[in-house]
């Protein structure tokens, strides 16, 4: 009796399936576990990145900053390499901003375009499984795209610094923490493209990442406000979004200052608290969310 009315969906499912498999992915229709559908998942938006341009776009442009930096050390009398430190960690953290926030915000949209998303609707894929596949292959390709970067620019530092002096854990764990940031990032823009289109979650994303690079500020102003709804509203704002300082050290990479393990500790808690929080809530938009 229920054939015929769930003949329709089952051949949507099987055409998802079919698109699927045809980008590499093979589904098999048979009781999986969920690290293996995760995996299957991630791995197919793994390469799928990986082909896009935006990511020799995202090199190109860390190469660019590289090389202004320095262009910027030989005008300079003071610690060449300094600058060169700075610029690289920037370009570094822009680097993996603009992949986390465009990549993260048009992830969703583009499956839902392709209907792909429908095989979350058959067994043994749902939504929730497929997000975190999803998740899961857009970090893979940051933390390679973290890799290579920092691998160029430990180079530079290396030709331009004397005896490496300029090395030291501190800048080992800024780089860490800058890749920590850009899950945070692509969790955040994953969110909010899971309610919303692709462009207002690059928007929300960026605006949430500027406000969040500037919470002691926010904070600051709020003490110096008369009206207590206007401190409680910034106090708010400051509270409610991730709070990006956790990942910059500033002056302490420039002048290689020591880092107590609990800050890095407490950071990495920090980072993956939110990730998980952004996770779930996605998830459970991503259920109700309409195909």
């Amino acid at each position: 009796m229920d054939e015929p009315q769930s003949r329709p969906k089952n051949e949507v499912a099987a055409t998802a399936l079919h698109t699927l498999n045809s980008r590499g992915m093979s589904v098999q229709i048979a009781p999986a576990s969920l690290h293996r559908v995760i995996l299957a998942v991630a791995r197919v938006t793994f390469q799928e990145i990986l082909r896009d341009k935006v990511l020799y776009n995202t090199v190109v442009i860390s190469g660019l900053l590289f090389g202004v930096g320095v262009l910027a050390s030989k005008l300079t009398f003071i610690r060449p390499d300094r600058v060169v430190l700075d610029f690289g960690l920037t370009a570094i953290a822009i680097s993996n901003g603009f992949l986390a926030i465009l990549i993260g915000s048009g992830m969703l949209a583009r499956e839902f375009e392709r209907r792909t998303i429908l095989v979350a609707l058959t067994k043994p894929i749902t939504r929730i499984q497929f997000l975190l596949g999803k998740f899961v292959g857009l970090g893979g390709v940051l933390v390679l795209n973290s890799l290579l970067l920092s691998a160029g620019y430990l180079l530079v530092l290396r030709v331009l610094s004397e005896g490496g002096a300029i090395f030291s854990s501190t800048l080992g764990w800024a780089l860490l923490l800058l890749g920590v940031q850009s899950l945070v990032l692509a969790a955040l823009a994953v969110f909010f493209s899971s309610f919303s289109t692709a462009s207002l979650a690059v928007m929300m994303t960026f605006g949430t990442y500027v406000i969040g690079i500037n919470c002691s500020q926010i904070r600051m102003l709020a003490l110096k406000q008369d009206s207590a709804i206007v401190q409680g509203v910034l106090q708010f704002v400051a509270s409610s979004i991730p709070n990006f300082e956790h990942f910059n050290l500033g002056l302490k990479v420039t002048y290689g200052l020591p880092i107590l393990p609990q800050f890095i500790l407490t950071s990495l808690v920090y980072g993956s608290t939110w990730i998980l929080l952004l996770m779930l809530f996605s998830g459970v938009l991503l259920e109700r969310r309409e195909s």
